[in-house]
């Protein structure tokens, strides 16, 4: 098995040093990784706490890797930013196991996609070093199922050895910490489920308390779905079918060796058309239906399941696919099933918690209070303290402060847990001059929309957070450099595809579009007064310009489709444009547009430049040119490959921004992407992370400096979020 040694330091605490100037020398500078926080953002689909060690908790997430809760940080710490392009396959997690003996062990499983191999990571150090151990199967960290059980698990009597199931490939196991791995060929089965064209296979594996009999999941039709071997799997028997058509999502042992479990009739969580589902129990050779019966509007499936280890009669549970007003239910019980409690009763209304989200107010969501959650997959009870329980959502992390108090009278409070722990896929972020009180920053992702940031160490509030206001897929984002109350987007929806704020996010309103067109492309003016707007339509020639103080739209003339448009970031009434491989200049506003006789690459990104009237940017790859004469005139830089570039504060007032880069430059021109930054106007270039802080997959490449902190950097990633870097002091 081939095997290779893969270095990875932890993200928000590490300082690393730049590389050598590129094209001529300047100092090293050391820098300091964390995110833009927002508060998740995306799908968390498993948890695991520690058995060994109180206070150790790793979470995983299908497209953006694995964390570790740092209890003295009080908050999540990325482990798998040394993934890059190279094995950005990797970072979507499948599974994730943590050593109940060694507390220093844990283990992962990577594989985004169904189509490439995946590979196991073991870490001696509580991830902050791995050994990569590529497999010859596939995984499906983003795919369906992706929210089941966990596939990994330690032996708890013997941790050398540890067993893996797989969606397509069988039972795997190690019997050296992680470091080789064998099929075990005596499992009788892969599953023959499918969802979605993805095979689901083995959902997870489980040791029994006492007896150390291995217990395994297995997604099959016929209703044989549980696996049980009493030789430490040499031979396997199936346990009778519980009810045919349901498959066991999750499994806990309690500690006199009942086993629990949570069914539903398809995998989760893509698919809508989940109706039914079970909560059983096994012991004694026999199945007991405990599912909860509480009249309480309840339908779809059961999925995250958890068994208190400080009591083996106290068992939580958690709802999939149940679109109610409050979101998925969770439901607790003390007596092994006899009597359950639940979160809510939608039928009646009773509410038996209260939400904070105060640390990420956008997750109410417009309504008045956040949603309990949805997508509920995974559910844990701390060992060491049954009062927390943690849970993932399609969204984020959130934790109850007193579970022991469901059914009391007294609400239980279930807060935002998820500080750290950025998921989102990002598309593009503005800086604007801003002053205090105003965004500091704009953003637009998938899934939520985007984001006015007030503070990019804060989460934001539901008021800042654009899909509240519009909902969407975005395309494209602009602000007015010298108004930062202004900014402008576009969605994927052909009656609403323009919404603008003049009030720094606090209200978004609709440019009813002259025509029906999704999405397309804006540019704002610098001072907010007026924005152009290319409609994503193919064969359309028009580009049209809204007045915001007239209120009107009215046709920009000298362009035609598939024009680049920016705006000049002083003189409100100075647009640039690329168009038909030439490049074109307005000088009144964008009402008209003239070329200025110089030829430019097919495909050019315009980028305009703060506090530098006429300054003008094009980037194509492999060609980066810039223009001090509002585009009469470009000079060229060699030896570079950049797939975005942006500008940022400079060190000292009057300076020319600082340039920030993604892709390779000077002596790594053919080797790793990575993060450049330029303080001469592009004459040398440092490479600001290393191959310990890659970051997943960085596409679409956008990247962008803070208008006013000197140094600060930020750039999109589809799945670790806005990553934010600092000159370290």
């Amino acid at each position: 098995m081939k095997k290779r040694r893969i270095i990875a330091a932890l993200c928000s605490a590490s300082l690393l040093l730049g590389a050598a100037g590129c094209g001529g020398s300047t100092k090293n500078i050391s820098y300091q990784w964390s995110n833009v926080a927002i508060g998740g953002g995306g799908y968390v689909t498993g948890m695991v706490y520690s058995e060994a060690e109180e206070n150790l908790v790793y979470a995983r997430t299908d497209i953006g890797g694995a964390y570790r809760w740092d209890e003295t940080a009080q908050r999540w710490v990325a482990l798998t930013d040394h993934l890059g392009a190279e094995n950005w396959n990797l970072i979507g997690i499948e599974s994730m196991a943590a050593d109940p003996v060694e507390a220093n062990r844990v283990y992962l499983l990577g594989g985004t996609y169904m189509g490439q191999n995946g590979a196991v990571l073991a870490s001696e150090d509580y991830g902050k070093t791995w050994t990569q151990v590529d497999m010859p199967f596939e995984c499906g960290g983003n795919c369906s199922g992706r929210g089941v059980g966990e596939r990994m698990m330690v032996n708890p009597k013997n941790n050398k050895e540890i067993y893996m199931g797989t969606r397509n490939a069988g039972l795997w196991k190690s019997e050296d910490y992680g470091k080789t791995w064998n099929e075990v060929t005596s499992f009788p089965t892969k599953g023959n489920y499918f969802q979605e064209s993805n095979s689901i296979g083995i959902m997870w594996v489980e040791f029994a308390p006492e007896s150390n009999d291995i217990y395994v999941g297995v997604a099959e039709t016929s209703g044989e779905c549980i696996y049980r071997s009493s030789d430490n799997g040499a031979t396997w028997e199936a346990l009778p079918v519980f009810q045919q058509g349901l498959y066991p999502l999750q499994a806990d042992f309690a500690a006199d060796g009942t086993l629990y479990l949570s069914y539903a009739d398809n995998c989760g969580p893509n698919m809508s058309s989940c109706m039914n589902g079970a909560v059983a129990k096994f012991a004694d050779g026999k199945f007991t239906d405990i599912t909860p019966n509480l009249d309480d509007g309840r339908y779809g499936g059961f999925s995250g399941l958890s068994v208190d280890k400080n009591d083996p009669n106290t068992i939580v549970v958690s709802t999939i696919f149940f679109w109610s007003n409050y979101g998925d239910n969770i439901y607790r019980t003390t007596d092994g099933g006899k009597t359950w409690t639940g979160m809510f009763n939608a039928n009646t209304g009773e509410k038996n918690y209260v939400m904070d989200v105060s640390r990420a107010d956008w997750l109410t969501w417009g309504l008045e209070e956040a949603k309990l959650g949805w997508w509920t997959s995974d559910i844990n009870i701390n060992p060491f303290n049954s009062d927390e329980v943690m849970y993932g959502t399609g969204a984020t992390i959130y934790t109850t402060q007193n579970m022991t108090d469901l059914g009391s009278g007294t609400p239980v409070t279930v807060a935002f847990d998820a500080y750290g722990l950025e998921e989102t896929a990002v598309f593009q972020m503005a800086s604007p001059n801003y002053k205090d009180g105003e965004p500091q920053l704009y953003s637009i992702m998938g899934d939520l929309t985007g984001f006015a940031h007030l503070d990019v160490t804060v989460g934001p509030d539901e008021a800042h957070f654009m899909g509240a206001a519009s909902g969407g897929r975005p395309m494209d984002l602009d602000t007015a450099y010298e108004n930062a109350n202004c900014a402008v987007y576009t969605i994927e929806d052909k009656n609403k595809p323009v919404w603008y704020t003049t009030d720094g996010g606090s209200t978004w309103v609709e440019a009813a579009a002259p025509e029906k067109a999704a999405g397309g492309k804006v540019s704002m003016a610098a001072d907010g007064s007026c924005f152009l707007w290319t409609p994503a339509t193919a064969g359309n020639s028009n580009i049209y310009l809204y007045s915001l103080t007239e209120n009107k739209w009215f046709y920009s003339e000298g362009l035609g489709y598939g024009a680049e448009i920016a705006a000049d970031r002083v003189n409100p009434k100075k647009f640039y444009a690329a168009y038909n491989g030439m490049f074109y200049v307005s000088n009144n506003g964008g009402v008209t547009f003239e070329s200025t006789g110089q030829m430019i690459s097919d495909g050019a990104d315009i980028y305009t430049v703060a506090g530098k009237e006429d300054n003008v940017w094009l980037c194509s790859g492999t060609l980066v040119m810039y223009s001090e004469d509002g585009g009469k005139s470009f000079t060229s830089i060699k030896d570079i490959n950049f797939g975005a570039i942006g500008f940022g504060a400079p060190e000292k007032e009057g300076n020319y921004p600082v340039i920030y880069a993604i892709g390779t430059a000077g002596e790594d021109l053919n080797g790793q992407e990575g993060i450049y930054r330029s303080a001469d106007k592009g004459k040398t270039w440092v490479r600001i992370n290393d191959e310990q802080h890659l970051f997943g997959n960085l596409s679409p490449k956008y990247i962008t400096g803070d208008s006013r902190v000197y140094g600060r950097v930020y750039f999109a990633s589809n799945g670790r979020g806005i990553v934010m870097g600092d000159i370290a002091e």
